[in-house]
């Protein structure tokens, strides 16, 4: 349906060394503290395909059971991940206009409000909250020849925009509770990790070979991806700054259609506790199924085993529950799906013989 893409092709050898602390140290090292109470769940938002003979996507909502299932606005949407406010009023999304223009929006849950943000000719998205939602960061490219995206941090009081990066090709930007920003940037096909002020200032390498990086929620971990010695994409963990690099999965399965990148392990995504991490992973049959582990990278389980696609996982905010998306069904096509959050009572939500996509969930 999608194609994953990891931007790392520099094979890394030599980088995380034997006298690092163990695991078990690496929550403690970076001075965790108190972690995200658990929430309610309230609602799904994601995205589907139900205009006949259309390929446009639309952003819908439905209840935590499926039910009550509403198109949000007419104006249709990327085949991407919407992005909820930490308020669960909000959300960001990216239209693709006519005149193929990147549209980046902003609108209530209920629908009302549609504001547009900004406007590009090549790339616009990949949109960020800060804590109190006044704030967002996104990715844009930099000019109309050039393929690299600057980073801008729209204020939502001021209605200004600040471009706070310069060079590189920069994107996957991440917004810590105190305001730290981290993201990848590409540079002579390296992809790299950079940690910046939320006013561009500071910025500097904390991770070399390595992208995708994703905070904790209580700000003090982040998950990402990098190569291991195995050649191919694998899940990591740091302290906010980089240090305590960690190895948490170390699978993966050959491509033999091309050689070379390998199968590997991706898309992490944290709990509201922090104490797991839920992931897709091709390593078994090329095909991406959804696994969990603790956020020491122990107790790694595999949730989903179906000869189709399981992916793009969340974690509800009670913990008790993983909403994903699955193409088991074939009278459903692409559908959400949830499970408990130890792999049974897998079942399809949104049941619509189209696409759905991209679930992600709203809280209060």
């Amino acid at each position: 349906m999608r194609t994953i893409k990891i931007l790392l092709l520099i094979v890394i050898t030599g980088l995380f060394t034997s006298c690092e602390p163990s695991l078990n140290n690496v929550a403690n090292s970076c001075g965790e503290g108190d972690f995200v109470s658990p929430k309610t769940n309230s609602k799904i938002v994601f995205i589907s395909r139900r205009i006949e003979n259309s390929a446009d996507w639309n952003l819908f909502l439905m209840n935590f059971d499926g039910s009550q299932q509403a198109k949000i606005t007419e104006l249709t949407v990327r085949c991407e991940k919407a992005v909820i406010s930490h308020s669960g009023q909000s959300i960001l999304f990216v239209h693709y206009t006519e005149d193929f223009f990147y549209e980046l929006y902003y609108i209530n849950i209920d629908g009302t409000n549609l504001t547009l943000i900004d406007r590009a000719n090549r790339y616009l998205g990949s949109a960020d909250w800060t804590l109190d939602d006044t704030k967002i960061i996104y990715s844009k490219n930099r000019n109309e020849s050039t393929d690299d995206k600057d980073l801008i941090l729209y204020d939502f009081i001021t209605k200004t925009k600040v471009t706070l990066t310069d060079s590189g090709n920069n994107y996957s930007a991440k917004i810590s509770p105190d305001n730290k920003i981290v993201y990848s940037q590409e540079n002579n096909m390296s992809s790299n990790i950079y940690q910046m002020n939320n006013d561009g200032s500071n910025k500097h390498l904390i991770i070399p070979d390595a992208g995708n990086p994703v905070w904790s929620p209580e700000g003090k971990r982040i998950a990402y991806i990098s190569t291991g010695d195995l050649k191919s994409p694998q899940i990591f963990i740091s302290c906010g700054d980089g240090s305590n690099s960690k190895q948490l999965t170390k699978t993966y399965h050959a491509n033999w259609d091309s050689g070379f990148p390998t199968f590997g392990n991706y898309n992490p995504q944290w709990s509201l506790d922090g104490n797991k991490i839920v992931y897709q992973s091709d390593v078994n049959d090329g095909l991406p199924e959804i696994y969990i582990m603790n956020s020491d990278g122990s107790n790694q389980v595999r949730l989903t085993n179906t000869d189709r696609r399981n992916e793009d996982p969340v974690i509800s905010s009670d913990g008790e529950h993983i909403i994903f998306t699955s193409n088991r069904d074939l009278s459903y096509n692409f559908d959400i799906f949830t499970m408990s959050i130890d792999g049974k009572n897998q079942i399809p939500l949104s049941k619509y013989a189209g696409d759905d996509s991209f679930p992600v969930i709203m809280t209060k």
